[in-house]
């Protein structure tokens, strides 16, 4: 049951639970950000490092991660709001509101522990989670980060309806690079797939045209060398319409008119 100690074993049930996604998300979910199961649980720790980018510190720190992620739409009724009145607020500088983690379209996530302390506080305070350093970075950073040239990010960036998976704290937004890693690895083995085919089209043009070139100029090597060789002794030979070929000329008197026509006026 919630919270879950740091050293928590967990179940798909229980990251169920603790994620809001349902049972069968869970597993393709977590392996976008590299983290997999040892043997058929995941340690919690592994699971707040990897896709939060937190670690807790203190008991106090356990029990606030152990508790769990809510969904915006759940904080927004919380709060008296919209959902889109919420993720408006919380993509602005110098918002009241905790880090919000946007995993997926409409999976945008808080943690439920700083949402209970905000609503709590009489000044709208809870308590923030340093975050571990390389986790998450700017956009503009991305590239360098990842060795990658500029324009792959870019490319990634261009659908606003699906962003790789960030984290929005005071209006500032750093993309978790496990998943930009992951979406770029995908993409680049369709490039190198097509990339190969494009390879491999090419060669078979080559090998063909190298087996059978056509000449242009009246050449007799390739694939019709032999018919040139044939057709070169016909040069000048008349051919009757009957024939079908240089050695037709043998029917010629089968297709003559015999005697006995000649005689009846035929």
């Amino acid at each position: 049951m919630l919270p879950f100690a740091r050293f928590h074993a967990a179940t798909l049930l229980d990251l169920h639970r603790w994620s809001t996604l349902s049972r069968n998300e869970v597993r393709p979910f977590l392996a976008r950000f590299g983290i997999h199961p040892l043997g058929t649980k995941y340690p919690m720790l592994r699971v707040y490092e990897h896709l939060l980018g937190l670690s807790p510190a203190s008991a106090a720190e356990e029990l606030m991660l152990g508790g769990g992620l809510m969904r915006v739409t759940t904080v927004a009724e919380w709060f008296g709001v919209t959902g889109e009145a919420l993720l408006d607020a919380a993509r602005s500088p110098n918002n009241m509101y905790p880090p919000l983690y946007a995993l997926g379209p409409k999976r945008h996530l808080v943690l439920k522990a700083q949402v209970e302390q905000l609503l709590s506080s009489p000044k709208n305070a809870f308590h923030g989670l340093p975050p571990i350093p390389g986790h998450a970075v700017p956009a503009s950073r991305l590239a360098r980060t990842l060795e990658v040239s500029p324009s792959r990010i870019e490319a990634l960036l261009v659908n606003k309806d699906d962003l790789p998976a960030r984290v929005i704290s005071q209006g500032s937004v750093r993309y978790i690079v496990s998943d930009v890693a992951h979406r770029l690895a995908a993409t680049g083995s369709n490039e190198g797939s097509c990339a190969k085919e494009k390879v491999l089209a090419e060669e078979m043009i080559e090998d063909a045209l190298s087996v059978a070139p056509i000449s242009t100029c009246g050449g007799t090597g390739g694939l019709f060398s032999a018919v040139t060789k044939h057709a070169i002794p016909q040069r000048g030979v008349p051919r009757p319409c009957t024939q079908s070929g240089f050695d037709a000329r043998r029917g010629d008197r089968v297709h003559a008119r015999p005697s006995e026509a000649k005689l009846s006026g035929i």
